[in-house]
């Protein structure tokens, strides 16, 4: 292959995924001058559905801990429900950047629910101590939790805003650009 065959290739591959991230980015709500600030959409349906502008259907799940966490008591905070399993070569990848964007915003209303799906409790634990991961992991134990958020595939992924309501889906791997874009996007918005 000629140098210019591979350059006109790699700037194929870049204008493609610059236009992929840019089209699926949450777009923040910005009045104009002299306006009030507007309310974050409204959620285009009551029903909790795993879909954009749903709200996110309400579960409870048992932390390693042994503590129960429920995804309703979170609202004021910004909330990324990743479905994901230790055996997942695509979860394995993504966990540094969504432990990287959790230390950077949880100070400022950012959490993660890592939604383990189908293991137990001493397998989670060990992997999660093994790589250093501090985000909440919670045990979806029977797969309840996947199957009402569709997670057909691995990982999943879930940004719940402040109000309750699913704004973005992502099924696969995320890169941390599009992690910390969209946080970052949701934490502006008013609550």
């Amino acid at each position: 292959m000629t140098h210019t065959i591979r350059y006109a290739l790699a700037a194929a591959v870049l204008i493609a995924g610059s236009a992929f991230i840019w089209a699926t980015r949450v777009q923040p709500v910005v009045p104009l001058q002299g306006e009030a600030p507007a309310a974050p959409p409204a959620a285009a349906s009551a029903d909790p559905a795993p879909l954009p502008d749903h709200p996110a259907p309400d579960f409870t799940l048992a932390a390693l801990d042994g503590s129960e966490v429920r995804l309703a008591s979170l609202r004021g905070q910004v909330v990324l429900v990743n479905v994901w399993a230790t055996w997942c070569p695509p979860c394995r990848a993504e966990m540094p950047a969504i432990q990287a964007t959790y230390d950077e915003y949880r100070g400022q209303g950012f959490t993660v629910l890592a939604v383990n799906f189908k293991e137990d409790a001493r397998t989670v634990a060990a992997y999660l101590e093994e790589h250093r991961l501090t985000f909440p992991a919670l045990l979806d134990v029977d797969g309840s939790v996947g199957s009402v958020y569709q997670a057909r595939g691995l990982p999943s992924s879930f940004f719940v805003d402040r109000r309750g309501v699913i704004r973005a889906v992502y099924r696969g791997p995320m890169p941390r650009g599009i992690i910390e874009g969209t946080v970052a996007q949701l934490l502006q918005e008013a609550p």
